[in-house]
């Protein structure tokens, strides 16, 4: 395997990227960052730190908690904007912090929470090749 094959897109990890054909959400399309940008560390390195020490369980957190920890995760260092959301009129929904934050933190949206966490792993995993292919074409 070559070396290079492995790079990462930096730039799209720390800065974001968009990302359309999310499985099972139409013409959705979202701007994330990548899971593991360094806002994303730190903050989770804050959250799980803050936990009360009987939160934790032998160095780990417990599933209530962790869902917290993501939740917030995705929301300040994930998410940046949407395409594709539509009012029950079928009018476009513009991304809002507000809307966001409901999203990323109430279990009735935990789909498009879901779809947020898979396209902010893309973008964490997309390869610089990947990057380079797009730009030519």
């Amino acid at each position: 395997m070559k070396l290079s094959a492995g790079k990462i897109n930096v730039a799209a990890l720390e800065q974001g990227a968009w990302v359309g054909d999310i499985p099972n959400m139409g013409e959705l399309r979202l701007k994330v960052r990548g899971t593991s940008n360094a806002d994303w560390r730190e903050l989770e390195r804050k959250l799980i730190n803050a936990l009360p020490r009987e939160k934790k369980i032998r160095g780990l957190v417990d599933a209530k908690e962790q869902d917290t920890i993501v939740a917030e995760c995705l929301f300040q260092a994930g998410l940046q904007d949407w395409d594709g959301f539509e009012d029950d009129e079928g009018k476009p929904i513009p991304y809002s912090k507000e809307l966001a934050r409901e999203i990323c933190f109430n279990p009735e949206y935990m789909r498009y929470r879901d779809a947020i966490a898979w396209a902010c792993n893309v973008v964490a995993e997309e390869k610089k090749s990947d990057q380079d292919d797009i730009v030519k074409n």
